[in-house]
């Protein structure tokens, strides 16, 4: 009896019985994306875990402590401490502008024009590419328990993945995660332990262990800053953490699920480094990292017990994929088809065209999963070119009032011409492209920021300093009741009194004090008896 095969059927028929449950929840496309909103903290955390702990975690993890050994852990110190410290800062924010999307916070910052170039970077540039990285993932594991090639493997990752993407959106994404979480633990903590003990117990892999193996510095100090830099800055933007954030029922729930989520994540991460170091007793030095993990799991055990080890990165490897997939096709549906095709789509017509996105993401990965060679070098070059162009601007709308909509533009263009060009020239002293890259972002945007105007599509306002001040209001995340002076969206509360003619005055900057859920909104300087009060009129 095929084991393998087994548990993977298994497994599968699984996901089908979720799906077609979550499949019948789906109403709307607030209920396909988002959950209506409503998701708790275990399918939450669960999802973050699963999410986090994918192809990148687990068989690049491996591979790396296969090669570098301890020091691979700093990406983990990197991820986990940039979306702490992000969450707890930024998360009450996020969730009272109720964001779907990273561009989405740039489009009503700073208009609909600055808001292209992110959904295209975390659309394309990021969630397709991770998409076909999963898919490698898979292919492999199909190839090694099965008569499939490759090629048949990442083909039949390809359709499980699209369907039950298509059939169960976010709800079915949330609970499967969760429930794959427990599979995923319980892989990983069977493989290290009856792995350490296969290969002769800690004593015989410090003794046979090249001992920089041991040292988190090994790799020097350059390469350290590189790691971290690449992992770290970029979860900032995740819009997978921003999703979630906002896919919570309340803010304490959202923010501590995503807090433990990660914590929980760096612990498998650092697992999977050890795993890999232990393969070291079994496999030679030239052996391919990509699939040290899989290897491992079936020298050392019976089918009956390697079969569930085998779908718990499976399970990874699924839940990385539809998550991805689901994430870009709300960048698409939302931030483009919405906001530039259709900004009059009905909620019926985001719903099909969010499916119909996840479908095209679905091939485009397809192809880019056929010619991948190396799943950590694709997901550095998706982790830093996001990073370098998106990081900045996000900070400056979150912090810094007097950022404009030319200078974001024009960071987020020079950042990814001084990435390419860095990239392509070598790497210039051994720095990775994503440091010279966030350096150019900065510089350019506060340059170019202080030397030109606010447009009159910008909603000028320091989100985070305006939600601080008491000034961000929404309605429909948090369960308190609308405080008094709450306005409508899309005005602040001078809007809710100012008069027609008067209002049409010269460009100003406007009080911050905005709707969560804002429409870009010009600023005028509104007629008054001190002629000091300035007010935000809404187009």
């Amino acid at each position: 009896m095929n084991w393998y095969l087994v548990w993977i059927i298994g497994f599968l028929l699984l996901l089908l019985v979720i799906s077609v449950v979550a499949t019948t929840r789906v109403k709307s496309a607030d209920g396909y994306v988002m959950a209506d909103f409503r998701l708790g903290f275990f399918p939450i955390c669960g999802s973050v875990i699963a999410t986090v702990t994918g192809s990148a975690a687990l068989i690049g993890g491996a591979g790396k402590g296969f090669e570098m050994g301890l020091s691979y852990n700093i990406t983990g110190v990197a991820y986990a401490s940039f979306t702490i410290a992000a969450v707890l800062l930024l998360g009450p924010v996020i969730r009272r502008l109720r964001l779907y999307t990273v561009p989405e916070l740039f489009a009503r910052r700073f208009g609909k024009v600055a808001a292209l170039i992110p959904a295209l970077i975390v659309g394309l540039l990021y969630m397709t590419p991770t998409f076909g990285m999963q898919l490698v993932g898979m292919g492999a594991i199909l190839a090694s328990i099965t008569d499939l090639t490759v090629f048949w493997g990442i083909l039949a990752g390809f359709v499980v993945t699209l369907a039950f993407t298509l059939v169960g959106g976010m709800p079915s994404v949330a609970w499967t995660d969760a429930i794959q979480t427990f599979v995923i633990l319980a892989g990983v903590i069977i493989t290290l332990i009856m792995g350490i003990n296969y290969v002769g117990g800690i004593g015989t892999i410090i003794e046979s262990t090249p001992a920089d193996h041991f040292s988190f510095t090994s790799i020097g100090g350059i390469e350290l800053l590189n790691w971290f830099l690449i992992f770290g800055p970029f979860y900032i933007v995740w819009q997978t953490t921003w999703q979630r954030l906002t896919a919570a029922k309340s803010d304490r729930v959202g923010i501590w699920a995503v807090v433990i989520g990660f914590a929980v994540s760096v612990l498998i991460g650092a697992a999977a480094i050890v795993i890999g170091i232990a393969s070291l007793q079994m496999f030679p030095a030239d052996t391919m990292p990509d699939v040290i993990y899989t290897s491992f799991i079936a020298e050392i055990f019976h089918g009956s017990i390697g079969g569930l080890l085998m779908v718990s990165l499976l399970a990874a490897l699924l839940t990385g994929a539809t998550s991805f997939l689901l994430s870009g096709a709300i960048n698409i549906s939302k931030d483009i088809y919405q906001g530039w095709v259709n900004p009059r789509a009905t909620d019926d017509q985001i719903l099909t065209v969010s499916r119909i996105s996840v479908a095209a993401m679905a091939v485009i990965g397809l192809g880019i999963a056929l010619v991948i060679k190396d799943i950590i070098a694709i997901y550095q070059v998706a982790l830093s070119f996001t990073a370098t162009t998106l990081v900045m601007p996000v900070l400056a709308a979150m912090f810094w009032k007097r950022a404009t909509k030319r200078g974001v533009v024009w960071s987020m263009i020079a950042a990814m011409a001084v990435s390419l060009l860095w990239r392509f020239g070598g790497q210039p002293f051994g720095i990775h492209e994503i440091l010279p890259g966030l350096i150019t972002s900065a510089i350019v945007l506060i340059a170019v920021s202080l030397a030109t105007r606010h447009s009159d599509d910008e909603v000028v306002v320091a989100y985070y300093h305006a939600y601080r001040a008491g000034e961000l209001r929404t309605h429909g995340v948090d369960e308190e009741p609308d405080a008094a002076g709450d306005v409508p969206a899309g005005t602040s509360t001078a809007t809710a009194t100012s008069a027609g003619p008067a209002a049409a005055g010269q460009a100003a900057a406007p009080k911050a004090e905005v709707a969560a859920d804002a429409r870009p909104a010009r600023t005028a300087e509104a007629a008054s008896p001190d002629g000091q009060q300035q007010r935000t009129q809404v187009e």
